[in-house]
């Protein structure tokens, strides 16, 4: 009888069994450090790029900040060239320079032409042995914030103002040589939309006429001043005594 051979399937750990036994558990330790020594190595070239990409990023912000600062479109002494703008003013290139346009953001013209709005002095004008009390009328030697009429500076604009007063005092020969004479001025302010005359400072003074019979006052304050204030100066006794005086203010 021939022999018949009956084929029967393999359990699966058994048909595979060879396959992981030759594996091992040493070889499979060994592919899972490999892995990580590669991923570690790529780790670490990605992080080289990246630390590259950064310090050439700084650098180039670090020269265009510094091409910004020195205006480095500046075009040499006698070879500019000059724009024409609306007004038909001639502009020359260095204002269309980033460096130019920057410090125009900074400081624009408005705010330095504000800065320099008011500028203000004047000398006191000679009105004879006139009685207390009364305003000191004045001629303006330069700007042209002066009212007249109200015999005060008028304010431009809000802000911080100083104020200042000199007045040089003396004797006269009718007065007596045993008189002490008392000179009093008060820097007044008034303002149309309160419609209120208000005191900023004032100063005393006394003229021994048995001396030397002069005399000089000085007053000087920082004052927070608004649109359309009118500052003046009040003698409220002494005016006879004033021979000549200044006053003034200025933007702080």
């Amino acid at each position: 009888m021939g022999q018949r051979l009956t084929d029967q399937p393999l359990p699966a750990a058994a048909a595979c069994g060879h396959a992981v036994m030759d594996l091992g558990p040493d070889t499979s330790v060994l592919i899972l450090l490999k892995h990580c020594r590669d991923m570690k190595q790529q780790e670490t070239r990605l992080r080289r790029i990246s630390l590259l990409l950064l310090l050439l990023a700084a650098a180039a912000l670090l020269a265009f900040t510094c091409w910004a600062a020195l205006g480095c479109e500046h075009t040499p002494s006698g070879h500019g060239m000059n724009t024409v703008n609306g007004d038909g003013l001639q502009l020359e290139e260095k204002e269309k320079s980033p460096a130019f346009s920057k410090q125009q953001g900074v400081f624009p013209r408005g705010a330095q032409a504000n800065s320099n709005r008011l500028r203000i002095d004047l000398s006191s004008r000679s009105d004879g042995h006139s009685s207390d009390p009364r305003y000191v009328q004045w001629n303006a030697v330069f700007g042209e914030e002066y009212n007249e009429e109200k015999r005060a500076i008028v304010i431009p604009e809000d802000g911080f103002y100083f104020v200042y007063v000199r007045i040089a005092l003396s004797c006269h020969d009718d007065d007596e040589a045993s008189d002490l004479e008392t000179f009093h001025a008060v820097l007044h302010k008034w303002n149309e939309a309160y419609n209120a005359t208000v005191t900023l400072t004032e100063a005393w003074e006394g003229v021994a006429c048995a001396a030397d019979g002069h005399r000089g006052v000085f007053v000087g304050q920082l004052c927070d001043l608004l649109r359309g204030d009118h500052v003046s100066v009040w003698i409220r006794r002494g005016y006879r005594l004033i021979s000549k005086a200044a006053f003034g203010a200025f933007l702080a």
